[in-house]
């Protein structure tokens, strides 16, 4: 009698190939993925077909099949694939964290950085921190931003970039260059005083700094902290070039041999200062996905400021922050084609109701709505309190096309019931009236900022309110402003009476000159109202080249109907220019 020990138990019976190969080939992706795990699992666990051999679980990813390919590269034992464009190598990196696929996330950095090298060059480090900041890639953004870094952040650098992206993103690279600058400033004073004497030592120069440093040396550090793209060796052995050209040869100065391991020391140190300031600046930028519409920056109050009250409605209009405004069918049918069209249709059976009254959602909130529903009734009219919120309310009534409403709107901002835009504010202004194609308000505001300089300091925050494509139409805007201007000054120097004298003559025409060549080379540093105040500084140019009592009694004779002339034709040449609202 045999016992159980001596019995042989049956061999396991084998799996499936395909079976073999699909659990294997699960298991690496659960293991690199917990996202990807948890949609498999359950797709392993659902009913399958009775043949359960000749099917196989389906996950379905709303990725491209092109990027997902050359991701599971990295998870599977095969040659890893790199896209060759920035944006799939982007859009790759991207599916990789959206799936917490950490390991693969490292493999495609490293393999990134062994074949592909980094922007140089100011457009392509744009794109490729807009590509980062829109795919949420904090790794990439940073990299890109110190790229830019060698470049000073300027309109006039940046004005045919301007649309690779939006301008809550660039208003973010644009905080981070001040941070750094900042860090800069605060930190260089103990660099010089320290580190830079610490590794410069044993050195006579005829000219030292209050640093005990040489004085080349120190201007060159100093330079750094106003223009990061002067860091580098080149620049730092030019430095030393110009010293040694013009005095180390006349005084004998040591600076003409330094031994290349202090200049090595030096470098290390400064490097290592610069990549502090660099670690110290990097919680300065902050990621920025998708543009947000400037309505959500602004301050809008979570409920109606006062109730509003009417009596016999037949209609509730619900607002996006589900506050139930209740109205006439009627007065909305007779101010808005658009409600007319849609209270015309037959209610659908599932329609909400409401106390019996029939339920339309809007997308506006309950600030713009209580505003918009005071001025239609004969009460007390509900004004915005900024101008921001003006123009939310013309677009709503554009939208809707309520164009008495709009026209009453415009009248009383024309009359001063209604806000209007206060200094700067009128750039942010002029990004909402563009993206919310209000053309009147964006004409007007285009050309109040031509009151202003227009830098990036003086856009500020309200960077976060511009498409890409509207910054970069306002400064096409300006600069064709100054073209023209520029056209204008040039007829005028051909205009001016001979009998005037020679002196008045040469100081007039110095003045329009120079007033040409600000505007050639200040036209965003400086404001661009040279109309509003053309006749002061003329008539103090003309005075300061009076020379005899001939050129005075020429100048009171013809000298303030030439002057208006000259402002009225600035004006027109001004004005010929349209504020058009480019395409993205």
């Amino acid at each position: 009698m045999s016992t159980v020990s001596d019995q042989k138990l049956p061999p396991p019976e084998p799996i499936p190939w395909r079976t073999y190969c699909l659990t294997t080939q699960a298991i690496s992706i659960i293991n690199n993925s917990p996202i990807l795990g948890e949609l498999i699992q359950k797709a392993l666990d659902s009913p399958g077909d009775a043949n359960a051999e000749a099917s196989l679980p389906v996950v379905q990813l709303p990725e491209r099949s092109e990027i997902l390919h050359c991701l599971l590269t990295f998870i599977f034992p095969v040659t890893p694939l790199v896209p060759s464009k920035p944006e799939e190598i982007m859009e790759l990196l991207s599916v990789a964290q959206k799936y917490q696929m950490l390991t693969a996330l490292t493999h495609i950095r490293g393999s990134i950085a062994r074949q592909i090298s980094l922007p140089t060059q100011l457009e392509p480090a744009l794109h490729i921190y807009a590509l980062a900041q829109k795919y949420g890639l904090l790794p990439e953004a940073l990299q890109a931003a110190r790229t830019t870094l060698n470049y000073p952040m300027t309109i006039e650098g940046f004005f045919n970039k301007l649309d690779i992206m939006p301008g809550a993103a660039l208003c973010e690279l644009w905080k981070y260059h001040e941070r750094v600058r900042e860090i800069l400033a605060s930190d260089l004073t103990e660099f010089r005083t320290s580190c830079a004497r610490g590794t410069i030592t044993g050195l006579q120069c005829t000219e030292l700094s209050s640093s005990q440093i040489p004085l080349w040396l120190d201007r060159y550090i100093v330079s750094i902290g106003g223009d990061l793209s002067l860091f580098g060796c080149a620049e730092l052995s030019k430095a030393l070039a110009r010293h040694t050209m013009t005095l180390a040869h006349k005084y004998g100065c040591e600076c003409v041999s330094i031994p290349s391991q202090t200049l090595h020391a030096f470098w290390e140190a400064l490097a290592s200062f610069v990549h502090d300031v660099f670690e110290k600046a990097e919680s300065a930028l902050s990621l920025v996905r998708d543009q947000e519409d400037p309505q959500a920056q602004i301050n809008w109050t979570p409920s109606p400021p006062e109730t509003f009250d009417v009596s016999d409605t037949n209609l509730i209009i619900r607002s996006s922050d589900l506050i139930d405004f209740r109205v006439h069918q009627s007065i909305l049918a007779t101010v808005s084609p658009i409600f007319k069209d849609l209270l015309s249709l037959p209610q659908p059976s599932d329609g909400e109701i409401v106390d019996g009254l029939p339920v339309v959602r809007l997308s506006e909130n309950s600030e713009l709505l209580n505003s918009l529903f005071s001025i239609l009734y004969p009460i007390r009219t509900v004004i915005p309190n900024s101008y921001d919120k003006v123009l939310y309310l013309l677009a709503a009534c554009q939208k809707y096309e309520m164009a008495l409403v709009e026209s009453s709107i415009r009248t009383e901002v024309k009359r001063g019931e209604f806000p209007s835009p206060k200094g700067a504010e009128i750039f942010p202004a002029y990004a909402i009236a563009h993206g919310k194609g209000l053309i009147p308000e964006m004409e007007s505001a285009a050309r109040q900022t031509l009151e202003h300089p227009m830098t990036f300091e003086i856009l500020g925050e309200g960077l976060q309110s511009f498409e890409g494509w509207a910054l970069r139409d306002l400064v096409n805007f300006r600069r064709r402003c100054r073209d023209n201007l520029i056209t204008c000054l040039d007829s005028f120097l051909e205009k001016f009476p001979r009998d005037w004298g020679y002196h008045s003559q040469r100081s007039l025409n110095k003045f329009l000159t120079q007033i040409k060549n600000d505007l050639k080379l200040k036209i965003f540093t400086r404001p661009l109202n040279i109309p509003s105040r053309i006749r002061q500084e003329y008539l103090r140019a003309f005075e300061d080249g009076v020379c005899c009592n001939g050129c005075a009694g020429a100048f009171e004779k013809e000298g303030s109907i030439f002057c208006a002339g000259l402002e009225t034709e600035l004006v027109q040449a001004r004005d010929k220019v349209r504020g058009d609202r480019g395409s993205p």
